[in-house]
């Protein structure tokens, strides 16, 4: 009866294990449905910003080629020097086209188009008169040139260009800014989203695991049923790993065909560092569960060795020297994953930012005891920060994720400036 008992434990226990596994693998979908839809957002919110500052570098570049055809005009009638008049040609050529450029970017919208046909009316007055004052310098009178341009219809014509292109690029602006709210908004959303899931797949996580606990309990009368659950619980947690890297290695995939699919730099940008910080999540379940460690515990020591080699081998920077500090440091389960992305992130903007391609570099990662706390450090040989850097004011996705990760350990974010590269480091308490 005991035994049956027992086996009905057992049963119950992976059980309960499996439907928790579903759940996380369906909520693993549901999360990276809401990301697909935060990326398609993005990726059309980024394109409307690049959109704003064409418009911008149009205007600015049809208000350059207006002034250097007044500019050249005023000096063929001085000089007469046919290279003045080329000049005129050239810059009044590159007008036209940039105005026809502006046209057909600002054609969804009608107050802009507006202002564009007004700015039209006054560009060709103002072309008028350079083409009579240039054609009267070449029939060789160049005090009746002079005497168009004393009557000032091409100054005031130039002004009014100036004046209207003012009001075009305030409202390409607005725009901007609008857009940039759009842009950073979806960022957020997207840190919040990957927080989120990364707190729900441990927490389902360590329940399986508490199940499979207090199913050993039950069994550890004798050396033999001892074996029999170290063995079941081997298993489940084989089963487990290897599900759960299976749906992270399909969330790459998709994450990486979606980078591919994306036009836009800040787009693709966003979403290469989002695979990015899914492959560390997938690192954490690579390394805690080939440890043997107490349930629920870790190595932290071993398990940031590994995580730090394995990230400098995976870009591929064999130009890179790393060096490392680590203690055996016993934690809780539940540091693995912002301990694995403040890794991540740490290492990933060293390689970026601090190992110029150009020369050798070196990155080095130290994580120990300072006092009561401990110390997760990443520093590089490069060339360092500028010194009123705050991650806080920083438009890096990275540094905010790492300030947020660092707060969910209890500890904080510091940023060190020594004579050479940059430090970053996290200190935190053991357990929070």
């Amino acid at each position: 009866m005991a035994a049956g008992s027992r086996g009905s434990s057992r049963q119950a226990a992976r059980e309960r294990a499996f439907r928790l596994l579903a759940v996380a693998v369906s909520a693993l979908f549901l999360a990276f449905a809401a990301l697909g839809g935060a990326f398609f957002w993005y990726d059309h919110a980024a394109g409307m910003l690049a959109h704003a500052h064409q418009v911008r570098a149009e205007l600015e570049g049809l208000r350059q080629s207006l002034t250097e055809a007044e500019s050249a005009h005023r000096a063929y009638v001085l000089t007469g020097r046919p290279r003045f008049a080329e000049q005129v040609e050239a810059a009044r050529a590159d007008a036209e086209t940039r105005f026809v450029t502006l046209k057909a970017l600002t054609a969804d919208s009608p107050d802009q188009s507006a202002r564009l046909t007004r700015l039209r009316a006054l560009m060709d007055t103002h072309l008028t008169v350079i083409d009579q004052t240039v054609a009267a310098r070449k029939a060789g009178a160049p005090v009746a040139a002079i005497g168009i341009i004393m009557k000032g219809e091409g100054v005031a014509a130039m002004d009014g260009v100036r004046r209207i292109a003012g009001e075009l690029e305030a409202e390409e602006k607005r725009l901007e800014r609008q857009r940039a709210r759009q842009v950073n908004a979806v960022r957020v959303i997207v840190l919040a989203a990957l927080l989120i899931f990364a707190a729900l797949l441990a927490l389902i996580f360590f329940r399986a695991l508490r199940d499979i606990s207090l199913d050993r309990e039950a069994e550890a009368d004798t050396a033999e049923r001892l074996r029999g659950l170290l063995a079941d619980r081997e298993l489940l947690l084989a089963e487990v790993n290897h599900r759960v890297k299976n749906s992270l290695a399909q969330v790459a995939s998709m994450v990486r065909l979606q980078a591919r699919a994306v036009d836009h730099p800040d787009a693709r940008d966003a979403l290469e560092k989002t695979l990015d910080r899914i492959m560390a999540v997938g690192r954490v379940h690579e390394q805690l569960y080939r440890a043997d460690d107490a349930v629920g515990l870790f190595d932290a020591g071993r398990y940031a060795e590994g995580l730090a080699r394995d990230l400098v081998e995976s870009l591929g920077r064999e130009d890179v020297r790393l060096e490392t500090e680590i203690q055996p440091v016993m934690l809780e389960v539940r540091h693995a994953v912002p301990l694995a992305l403040i890794l991540n992130e740490l290492i990933t903007n060293a390689l970026k930012y601090g190992c110029p391609a150009d020369r050798p570099s070196r990155i080095k990662v130290g994580f120990g005891t300072e006092g009561e706390l401990l110390r997760l450090s990443v520093a590089d040989d490069g060339d360092g920060l500028p010194s009123a850097f705050s991650p806080a004011e920083s438009k890096s996705l990275g540094m905010r994720a790492i300030e947020v990760l660092a707060r969910q350990l209890g500890g904080s974010f510091e940023i060190g400036h020594p004579k050479t590269g940059a430090s970053f480091a996290v200190v935190f308490p053991r357990s929070s």
